[in-house]
């Protein structure tokens, strides 16, 4: 009777994925709790699909700036919201290919037990929270901070990429240009961190995790500093 009943007892769950914030707690905890579920590539997208659009949001807050004095300095129509939509899915796209980067690459350089798509897609859960910080600061500014001197206007031209540029260059030196800036490269930067120390654990190998770490880290930061040139190289 016990054989039976033994036999017929239902089989243990699958063990549950962890959450992608326990890789920026303990990256070595989740890396084992991760290496005992099924792959599944797309497991954490929408932790991307987060950070991506709140780094639109972040990016096209502060830029509208620039655009509405643009338009109001050179007598041209006010951008519309299409404009506005663009600047933010720009950078949401942007970001989509920094994964795909990090993944393609990441999985070249870790191999199939480095998990890259799962580890690196976690591994946005940084970002989040701090285009937030991002946003909420830019909120708090004054809007007159990010616009040029009227000394400096007088000299320009009516040329509205003149003007926009101009005004780039002075949203470029306020807090919240300069911490979009910070935020974006070396946000990026740090997710290597912990994705280094996952993949180390994953993988068993130094070598391994350190090549899944290198070879998608100076395309990602490039992508990055595209993404923020704007600001980055206004003059």
């Amino acid at each position: 009777m016990a054989v039976c009943m033994a036999r017929t007892r239902p089989p243990a769950p699958p063990p549950e994925a962890p959450l992608p914030t326990e890789l920026l707690l303990s990256p070595r905890t989740f890396a084992r709790k991760l290496g005992g579920t099924e792959l599944l590539w797309w497991r954490y997208l929408g932790v991307v699909a987060v950070a991506g659009l709140l780094g639109g949001v972040a990016y096209a807050l502060l830029v509208r700036h620039a655009a509405v004095f643009a338009a109001a300095a050179s007598g041209s129509s006010a951008p519309t919201l299409a404009t506005h939509l663009v600047n933010t899915l720009g950078t949401t796209f942007l970001t989509v290919l920094i994964f795909v980067l990090m993944w393609g690459l990441g999985r070249v350089g870790a191999g199939l037990a480095g998990r890259a798509a799962e580890v690196y897609a976690a591994s946005f859960a940084l970002m989040p929270p701090l285009y937030l910080l991002v946003i909420i600061w830019g909120l708090l500014t004054p809007a007159a901070a990010f616009l040029p001197d009227a000394t400096v206007t007088g000299s320009l031209t009516g040329d509205p990429r003149t003007l926009e540029r101009a005004a780039l260059a002075q949203t470029a030196q306020t807090s919240a240009g300069f911490l979009l800036v910070v935020v974006t490269l070396l946000g990026t930067a740090a997710q290597f961190g912990f994705v280094y120390a996952a993949m180390r654990e994953l993988t068993g190998q130094t070598g391994r995790a350190v090549l899944g770490t290198l070879l998608p880290g100076l395309p990602a930061l490039a992508v990055q500093l595209i993404a923020v040139s704007p600001l980055v190289f206004a003059r």
